[in-house]
């Protein structure tokens, strides 16, 4: 392993050219050393056992007869080198294949610098800490007690020879009495779930599957994966993650917090899912309001999901920024000639969505001109390509948005007033993110689960403290600004638990809600209070749960209650 941290010796498996070429461009310039670039798993297994490399960029398709998961599961048993995988397919299955060779991380097609630098740079810290632990046995207990990850060791005679702190307090044991009794007797699972335990203990461990499972009278979800010992072949390892926020989250998504593509079980976003399917059963033009970020395209989306056109095209179109002749040839199309630099006749977008839905971002941007030709459009259903002089029929059901208060634009003479009301004959409002309530954490811990699938950090978890700090900021950028938040978030987290640190600047500052508790106004109590009677209504009268969507503790919330004389 180089010790270099900004300087590694990587194994390129890509069987296209071009593509090999762009990541020995990018990882050359971003100081790393290529020592070798193929497209078959054979000879990279060649490569890497006369190179060593400290990491290998591995296609999942590749020619030969090995693709690229066996090939990675081959170098992991061999030399043990660390693999991102290079994948177009970010399907579920084969993330779920892709798993049983513990990637390092995942990059998907196509890639740009910086999504290559963190993928790398991930990897690479990843592999430094495994051999940091293996190198510095003896600070093993120190180490492990810091973590939120539950830690256990099982030695060659079945005993549990050590329990960590977390661990302890996630099985509900007293570390000090069951060190030394059989781990059978000593772990509270039922009969079920020991049994698969111990049959994982006698798999090889690149065939062992992590467990899901309840400790006997908690309503905790663990997850259980069973390791070898790196220090002895004859011990195993196990580690026990908390998972109860996971496992909600998922409960909740199956419970009807989805639809389609739009997550959020908030009165409001619920409200816009009633307002879709009514939209989507009559085919007039329909606006969808709402801030910059707030999805306004899902919703677009999901109305033409919902319509009679599901089965046609759905063409979205950004009108912010394009030119006034750019924009009229982009919807209406052209005939070779119209203008300098038309070499070919054109489809316009209006032609390309026949049969289907065109959506139209930002209408507000349309310049005036452009709103006349657009205006004919609607009333005729007919296009005129610039250059031509026949009209063509076109059949398109037409959704516009912006963030824009088209009102206040007819005012001030930027937008036509007949064309605002031709258009906003349905309305669709999306609710900006700082009145959607819990739904901040249900998006939280969605884009948190594909995140952690994009780059390889499956134990990576969001700290109680991260998310009061995402609950008190504004999120001017709305959803869209939550994303990149979580993004940003798992790039920087070194451990297994998001801290605020690793938060954007702007968000880890955010109101310090304990620290301003004492000066808050007195209508802010009210609001607490309302707050929290929804979240156990929701929980259906669980407070466990209940506290679990406010973020708090369980023991913060029965203060809480006492203090507001709640019953």
């Amino acid at each position: 392993m180089s010790r270099v941290e900004d300087c590694a010796a990587i194994l390129i498996v890509e069987d296209e050219a071009i593509v090999q070429a762009h990541l020995r461009r990018i990882l050359e310039r971003l100081g790393h050393r290529v020592v070798g670039a193929t497209g078959r798993g054979e000879e990279a297994l060649e490569i890497a056992a006369r190179e060593s490399p400290d990491l290998v960029l591995m296609d999942i398709r590749l020619a030969g007869d090995l693709d690229g998961i066996e090939t990675a599961l081959e170098l992991r048993r061999t030399i043990g080198c660390s693999v991102v995988f290079l994948t177009a397919f970010a399907d579920t299955e084969t993330l779920e294949r892709a798993g049983d060779a513990e990637a390092a991380g995942y990059l998907i097609k196509p890639f740009e610098v910086d999504e290559v630098r963190a993928a790398v740079a991930t990897a690479l810290a990843k592999e430094r800490a495994v051999h940091r632990v293996e190198e510095h046995g003896r600070d093993l207990v120190a180490i492990l007690d810091q973590l939120d990850v539950g830690t256990a060791m099982l030695d060659d005679a079945g005993l549990l020879s050590f329990v960590s702190r977390p661990a302890a307090r996630l099985l509900d044991l007293d570390a000090g009495t069951v060190v030394g009794r059989p781990w059978r007797r000593a772990l509270p699972f039922d009969r079920a779930v020991l049994d698969a335990l111990d049959e994982r203990l006698t798999l090889p461990q690149h065939d062992r599957e992590r467990l899901e499972a309840r400790p006997t009278g908690s309503a905790r979800r663990l997850e259980l994966d069973v390791r070898d010992d790196p220090r002895s072949a004859a011990k195993r390892i196990l580690f026990v993650y908390d998972i109860s926020e996971r496992h909600t989250l998922q409960r909740l998504l199956q419970e009807g917090t989805r639809f389609h593509d739009l997550v959020g079980s908030s009165p409001p976003m619920l409200q816009v899912y009633e307002q879709i399917r009514q939209v989507a059963a009559v085919d007039w033009p329909a606006v969808i309001e709402g801030e910059t970020g707030s999805g306004k395209e899902l919703v677009a989306r999901a109305i033409h999901a919902e319509s009679p056109r599901a089965g046609g095209p759905f063409v979205a179109v950004n009108c912010a920024g394009l030119t006034e002749s750019l924009l009229a040839s982009q919807l209406f199309g052209h005939r070779r000639g119209a203008f300098t630099g038309a070499v070919s006749d054109h489809r316009g977008f209006f032609e390309t969505a026949s049969g289907g839905t065109l959506f139209l971002d930002e209408i507000g941007d349309v310049p005036l001109t452009v709103q006349t030709s657009f205006l004919r459009v609607l009333e005729d259903q007919r296009v005129t390509p610039l250059g031509a002089t026949a009209a063509r029929t076109v059949d398109v059901r037409i959704v516009t948005a912006s963030h824009r208060d088209l009102g206040a634009e007819v005012a001030a003479g930027r937008f036509r007033a007949d064309l605002l009301y031709r258009i906003r004959v349905a309305r669709v409002r999306c609710p900006p993110l700082r009145e959607r309530g819990d739904d901040l954490r249900l998006l939280a811990h969605f884009f948190l689960d594909r995140a952690r699938a994009a780059i390889g950090k499956p134990e990576a978890s969001l700290g109680s403290e991260a998310l009061r700090r995402l609950a008190a900021y504004n999120w001017p950028g709305n959803v869209r600004e939550l994303r990149g938040a979580i993004e940003h978030a798992l790039i920087c987290c070194r451990g297994v638990e998001i801290q605020p640190g690793d938060l954007p600047p702007e968000i880890a500052g955010a109101a310090a809600a304990g620290t301003q508790e004492a000066s808050a106004p007195a209508d802010s109590e009210s609001d607490e209070r309302r707050r929290i009677l929804g979240a156990i209504e929701r929980a259906g009268g669980n407070r466990s749960r209940a506290a679990r969507l406010l973020g708090i503790s369980r023991a913060t919330l029965y203060r809480r209650l006492e203090q507001l004389e709640i019953d």
